[in-house]
């Protein structure tokens, strides 16, 4: 695993000014061993590309081929790269853009990166943090729109390129290639993204009994590549009895990790704890929860023990319509057509202001409507057509920036492929019409195409959209070992938050952009959210600085 930044500056002395602030990075901002090295710079020197950590076996790419043979110096997923021939820096995401590529430009300069704290910290923004970023972190949970931590250093759009010549910059809508409408396309497209795992040894599957890594499985099956599968559970949980059955079926090696068994409860060790805020901010480039279980940073020695290329079903929601089928009512039911509609583009339009605002009270006046200034684009395209517009913010912003953020931090641990956010895969499902989506119509149609077997199993908890649930179709769980205790969820946790938050918070930023009033009320002992808890230290973990203390061990 490897992180790169690139510069194009009008001169030659801009160039060397940013190279050497890019090698003196501070190594405590990145989740991986550095340090920063040059790996191509152009003859007349006014175009660079570092690198910092090193160089592994990713597995097969996810991102579109870039368009010139002649790469220098490519970034890890492909998406930065220089074209030496013309001396251009270039850069491109995909639709999903769950492999960002981040932006920053200075006075005759342009710095590109695949982490957005690099970026920042070689352009001297690391310490000036953007409200907007912090509004949608606090409601959302993850950024949105091209909002980062930091004030002037921004995620380029999904599905654009980006091209920049001795510090001018251009962007561009990416062309995109047309999809067939069908689940047959779908299907097509899957087979095709997955194809090239077959050169990768070992392939491992997380197999549940759900909808998703079935039809990772059945597309695995179908392309003839040669993979085993492991399930997380109990021997009596649905997922478990239900991934037996289909490696069964196909045929596949299967192994079961049990969890652990239940402990007593007890107090959270807070030294534990506040390295998991710490390393929280380090590995998500400051963009994700420390609620959320994201691993830890690596050290020196941890490129020895690569594991098997890691596969499975995220993105699958991008098939069923992302955030519109939580909000759709099928006509199939009591209600007539015109009804159904009207009562799901309502259900819609809440979905979105709950989405969106649930924390707004948080922010101080000036950082609230800078957040909602940022959304206001969206607002209009949900009056528009609310189902359409979720569907949509779903691919921008929960696949575009927390699934992002995610896979960056699982990329530090192992390789990893997530076939269902290729652009073919995207493509093909988006050309369908989004009742077949919301309705599992897509999900069913796929599966009949590449392994009908499979679509007689039964689903684990959750049934097909629009058919009532039998004993043949759905499990649902049946008392087994109780699970461990929620430990970020306890008011032992939730104390030792509020007072991390009401310390440290006053120390730094945190109340320039949060109300302080508001935070206490939020944190308030026996009534507190977890879930905002958790935010608001991650939140002040980022904007004090404490989060450089993360490449600390943890005791």
């Amino acid at each position: 695993m490897y992180f790169t930044l690139a510069i194009s500056a009008a001169t030659r002395h801009g160039c060397a000014a940013l190279v050497r602030a890019a090698q003196g990075t501070d190594p405590r901002i990145l989740p991986i061993p550095g340090p920063a090295r040059v790996v191509w710079r152009a003859p007349d020197e006014r175009t660079a590309v570092l690198r910092w950590g090193s160089p592994r076996s990713p597995g097969p790419a996810e991102t579109p081929a870039a368009p010139d043979r002649d790469r220098a110096g490519p970034s890890h997923a492909g998406t930065i790269w220089v074209s030496p021939a013309l001396t251009v820096l270039r850069a491109r995401t995909g639709l999903a853009r769950v492999d960002p590529v981040y932006l920053a430009e200075t006075p005759g300069a342009v710095v590109v990166s695949d982490r957005a704290c690099w970026a920042a910290a070689v352009t001297g923004r690391l310490e000036d943090h953007d409200p907007v970023m912090a509004g949608a972190f606090l409601s959302l949970g993850f950024p949105a729109g091209a909002a980062t931590p930091f004030r002037g250093v921004r995620a380029l759009a999904g599905d654009h390129s980006l091209r920049v010549t001795d510090g001018r910059l251009v962007i561009t809508r990416a062309d995109g290639r047309p999809a067939g409408a069908s689940g047959t396309g779908v299907a097509d497209a899957l087979v095709a993204a997955v194809r090239p795992l077959g050169a990768a040894a070992p392939v491992e599957l997380s197999l549940t009994g759900g909808k998703d890594s079935r039809l990772i499985a059945a597309a695995l099956a179908a392309a003839g590549v040669p993979f085993r599968a492991r399930t997380h559970g109990f021997a009596s949980h649905p997922d478990v009895i239900i991934a037996r059955m289909i490696a069964e079926r196909l045929g596949l090696e299967h192994t079961v990790t049990e969890p652990r068994a239940a402990a007593p409860a007890q107090a959270p060790d807070r030294a534990e704890v506040l390295g998991r805020l710490r390393s929280a901010v380090l590995v998500s480039d400051g963009m994700l929860s420390a609620f959320e279980n994201i691993g830890s940073w690596v050290g020196p020695d941890h490129e020895t023990a690569v594991g098997p290329v890691q596969t499975g079903g995220h993105g699958g929601e991008l098939l069923r319509g992302g955030y519109a089928q939580v909000a759709w009512r099928s006509p199939a039911s009591r209600r007539p057509v015109g009804a159904a509609q009207a009562w799901s583009s309502a259900a819609a339009a809440e979905l979105f202001r709950r989405l969106t605002t649930r924390r707004l009270l948080l922010l101080r006046p000036a950082a609230a409507a800078a957040y909602l200034a940022s959304l206001a684009p969206w607002a209009a395209t949900i009056g528009a057509g609310p189902l359409r517009a979720l569907d949509d913010f779903y691919l921008v912003n929960r696949a575009g920036r927390w699934s992002a953020a995610a896979r960056q931090a699982y990329l530090i641990r192992s390789p990893l492929v997530q076939p269902l956010f290729s652009d073919q895969v995207i493509r093909a499902a988006r050309a369908v019409p989004l009742r077949l989506r919301m309705s599992d119509q897509l999900h069913r149609d796929v599966l009949a195409s590449l392994r009908p077997e499979l679509l007689e199993l039964p689903l684990a908890e959750h049934p097909w959209q629009g058919q009532r649930p039998t004993a043949d179709s759905v499990l649902t769980a049946r008392p087994g070992p109780a699970a461990p205790p929620d430990w970020r969820r306890s008011q032992a946790t939730t104390g030792f938050l509020r007072e991390y938050v009401l310390d440290l918070g006053g120390t730094g930023q945190l109340f320039a952009i949060v109300s302080r009033r508001a935070a206490e009320r939020a944190l308030r002992p026996s009534h507190a959210d977890p879930a905002a808890a958790w935010s608001l230290a991650t939140l002040t973990a980022l904007v004090s600085g404490d989060w450089l203390n993360g490449r600390q061990p943890r005791p």
